[in-house]
């Protein structure tokens, strides 16, 4: 007679519960959820793409803000040298050249006095002519000065005072200094007003535009260009960092896997 339990329904069978779950059949289906824990492994720890598109994002934004504010500083105080005509160059090394003879070469100064200029000299004002009638006309009157204090004085005014600090007028910023300051080289250097007007002339380039030599009076980037660019730098490396730990994750992964 069967057993029953207390509810009238016939009781487990437990040898044959034991039958079924004999140790061959354990067996595999251990072997069943080991394959199926290989196949499916743990989530692994790491940062979430919404982090990452955050990192992205930011670095984005405030290195657009940084750039945009650096490019408004540099377009004002860290211009780029501009191109010059040829004949610049070629005036440029004719001045170097002391003066041994009186000019003979007809040139009209900016009062309309005419002054006669040496063959170099002479091409120096013609190559102005090519950039400004005005500024020729002032480089003419000021290369016709024979003593070095006030031939050295005129030059500097002629970049100091005639050409505009506007950026339209950089061609011929940088060829008014690159000619005055050739002349003003070949004057005795034990003048102090010779020194002083070749200092002053270096001074007012490197302050014009991006040169090797240090602007005393330039002022520093605006406080923008650091609050904005110093985070997105760190968002860039905090992205590179997650970047190379995921590289490195897959590739102890990969190892892994070839091991096994």
């Amino acid at each position: 007679m069967s057993s029953r339990g207390p509810s009238g329904e016939p009781a487990p069978d437990a040898e044959a519960g034991e039958e079924r779950g004999g140790p061959a059949e354990r067996e595999e289906r251990a072997e069943l959820e080991a394959r199926e824990g290989r196949a499916a492994p743990p989530a692994r720890p790491g940062v979430s793409a919404r982090s990452v598109a955050a990192l992205v994002a930011l670095a984005l934004a405030l290195g657009a803000v940084a750039g945009v504010a650096y490019q408004r500083y540099a377009a004002v105080h860290l211009r780029a040298l501009p191109k010059v005509p040829a004949c610049v160059r070629g005036a440029r090394v004719a001045l170097r050249r002391p003066v041994a003879a009186s000019g003979t070469e007809p040139r009209q100064t900016a009062s309309g006095e005419t002054v006669y200029l040496t063959l170099g000299e002479d091409r120096a004002v013609a190559c102005a002519f090519q950039l400004d009638e005005a500024l020729a006309r002032r480089l003419a009157g000021a290369l016709a000065e024979q003593e070095p204090a006030p031939r050295a004085a005129r030059l500097l005014e002629l970049v100091r005072d005639h050409v505009p600090a506007d950026p339209a007028h950089d061609r011929a910023a940088s060829a008014a200094y690159m000619m005055a300051s050739a002349a003003v080289r070949v004057l005795p250097q034990d003048v102090p007003e010779v020194r002083a007007a070749a200092e002053e002339l270096d001074q007012r380039h490197a302050c014009r535009f991006a040169t090797r030599r240090p602007c005393p009076t330039r002022p520093p980037p605006p406080a923008l260009v650091w609050l904005a660019g110093v985070p997105a730098a760190l968002s860039l490396l905090a992205l590179l960092w997650i970047g190379l730990a995921a590289s490195a994750a897959r590739y102890r992964r990969w190892t892994a896997r070839r091991g096994r």
